[in-house]
């Protein structure tokens, strides 16, 4: 790509439009041309060059009609025939999560180099002091990445004393992804007053010895009790400060411009200290918890509230757990767990622990009613019925009227509950590259017949839901799930891992276009928020917020959409991210 020199002054707007020009008359701070734009506008499919003005664009159209808008002030980017779209939107993401992740993490670590070379990276950007949590090791021991289920490796267990002279000024405390066990170095033990060369005996803690003595490991059923008190739940906002704009720049990188957030009030303070700064690089819906309906509607905001910038009124529920951990909800048992439906009861229960589905309703009842827009997890096939039930209840009670209910994951769907879909005015916030990751146990949970209607993206379609995808970043204890959008069309219109597993697909029938893919990853999401007038599609007066691809994944292979590089991300006129 060549940046063109700024020469051509702009005499006149009077111009002579050629056919399928879009603009208006404002001279333009930047034009993109020579590419092949996929604008996701039905009227006007495909352009080959744009206009942006005061974050805006201007025009859409032929190369040398939007060339005519350029004056001295004018940056001009010729693509050299790469590829445009309009910026992607990810509408699930855990971003306070993501950027603790992304700080540390060996989840994918299969030998002790591995891990010696992750601890090395995070100490060189903490200050002295400073806790290392999380890591989560051993998710991938027993189906490896990319793996459809036929391949396992190795087990892994860190070793502390590996590390030990780096993390003399940084106490550590990790966990298993399944937590059943936790790790710590001296640092760390110390803090409880005990001294790793003598260690006591402890109530319900095993400490795990090698022939060279303790390995750092310990487990039992007191084991993170050991910590509890110790370890700091939050950390400072000057290190989530930091976390959250390394998170971004793996966003803008990613060419994600938008994306909805399920994090705490910390990381929306964050969000508008950076707005305030000018240093947001990107669109932030976020999204309270379902049951803080009433402080929301106390302060007036609704569906909608907001700006360009961070957008509010929308709030996110659960009623099932997840597949990974045999939470979710199903009508039937778990395939490998005979007695297991996945009652999962963590959210509105009563003084006996029970799930209490009333009190669910009657939060969704008033929140509905206050305008404010609902997104419920739910996995399992009965949780997806009972919250189509409760929409139903919903237009009994409080009248049909666009809601945009955001029904998350949508993952496995009754076959006798698609018809409902679309009547029910459903979108489906999935996350595409989970059947990738998860394909490599699915059938060994629920069996191959439920397996059919999971992950159906063609049937949701068909069914007159609108799709909205997203990732699902940084995923769950049991699976990564990273914020790249190519991964996630990749795994929608091929159904096979980033291995190319299996050959023919995993249940193809339910494969879709990658045209559909990528109107669910931009208009989608933009709809999925009220906001398909300002974004979502290249069209004049619109939001510039676009993406600029390496490789046209509208006519490329499938394994080469994986390898679609980044080369430009641009929100609000404003390149955020440039790949050099």
């Amino acid at each position: 790509m060549r940046i063109a020199p700024l020469t051509h002054a702009l005499c006149a707007l009077s111009l002579s439009l050629a056919p399928g020009l879009a603009q208006d008359t404002r001279s333009a701070d930047l034009i993109l041309h020579n590419g092949s734009l996929w604008t996701g506008n039905p009227a006007q499919a495909a352009a080959q060059a744009l206009a942006v003005s005061d974050g805006r664009l201007i025009a859409v159209g032929a190369n040398p009609e939007v060339l005519r808008l350029r004056t001295a002030e004018t940056r001009v980017i010729d693509l050299g025939g790469s590829f445009v779209v309009p910026g992607f939107n990810d509408t699930h993401v855990h971003v306070q999560s993501a950027a603790q992740f992304l700080e540390f993490n060996i989840m994918q670590a299969g030998n002790q180099e591995q891990f010696v070379e992750r601890v090395k990276d995070v100490v060189s950007r903490l200050e002295p002091g400073d806790w290392i949590l999380g890591g989560l090791w051993g998710a991938y021991d027993e189906w490896s990445v990319g793996s459809a289920g036929n391949e396992k490796r190795q087990p892994f267990r860190p070793d502390m004393r590996l590390v030990e002279e780096m993390t003399k000024e940084n106490p550590v405390f990790i966990q298993k992804f399944d937590n059943s066990e936790f790790a710590a170095n001296q640092a760390a033990l110390r803090r409880l007053n005990i001294d790793p060369e003598n260690l006591p005996s402890l109530r319900g803690v095993e400490f795990i010895r090698d022939a060279d003595g303790f390995t750092g490991v310990f487990k039992g059923p007191g084991a993170r009790a050991l910590f509890q008190a110790k370890v700091p739940r939050r950390f400072s906002m000057s290190r989530r400060m930091g976390q959250t704009q390394h998170a971004l720049e793996i966003a803008a990188r990613s060419g994600v411009t938008s994306l909805s957030d399920m994090s705490d009030e910390e990381q929306l303070q964050i969000y508008r200290d950076l707005q305030a700064e000018g240093k947001l690089s990107l669109r932030v819906d976020y999204r309270y918890p379902l049951d803080s309906w009433p402080e929301l509607k106390e302060r007036g905001i609704k569906a909608g509230s907001g700006d360009d910038w961070i957008r509010l009124g929308g709030l996110k529920g659960h009623i099932d757990g997840i597949m990974g951990t045999s939470t979710a909800r199903f009508y039937e048992p778990y395939s490998n767990d005979p007695m297991n439906y996945g009652r999962w009861r963590r959210l509105m229960v009563d003084e006996q622990g029970e799930f209490v589905e009333g009190q669910f309703l009657g939060h969704m009842l008033a929140a509905d009613e206050a305008g404010l827009q609902m997104s419920v997890h739910a996995i399992g096939d009965e949780a997806n019925g009972l919250l189509l039930d409760y929409l139903e209840e919903l237009n009994r009670k409080n009248g049909k009227k666009d809601r945009r209910f955001r029904l998350v994951h949508a993952q496995v769907i009754a076959s006798s509950d698609f018809a409902r879909l679309g009547p029910l005015g459903i979108l489906a916030e999935v996350q595409p590259y989970h059947l990738s990751d998860d394909m490599r146990w699915m059938e060994e949970r629920i069996g191959h017949e439920r397996c059919k209607t999971a992950y159906a993206f063609e049937s949701i379609a068909e069914a007159g839901a609108v799709l909205c995808f997203g990732s699902d970043w940084p995923g769950t204890s049991a699976a990564s799930y990273p914020i790249n959008p190519m991964l996630g069309i990749y795994a929608a219109v091929s159904r096979q891992t980033i291995r190319g597993e299996p050959a023919e697909g995993w249940f193809p029938e339910q494969r879709i276009s990658v045209e559909r893919a990528l109107r669910a990853y931009t208009y989608g999401g933009a709809y999925s928020t009220f906001e398909e007038d300002v974004k979502g599609t290249l069209e004049v007066g619109k939001l510039a917020d676009l993406v600029v691809l390496s490789k046209n994944i509208l006519t490329c292979s499938l394994p080469e959409i994986l390898e679609a590089q980044v080369e430009y991300t641009i929100v609000g006129g404003r390149i955020v991210f440039q790949n050099d």
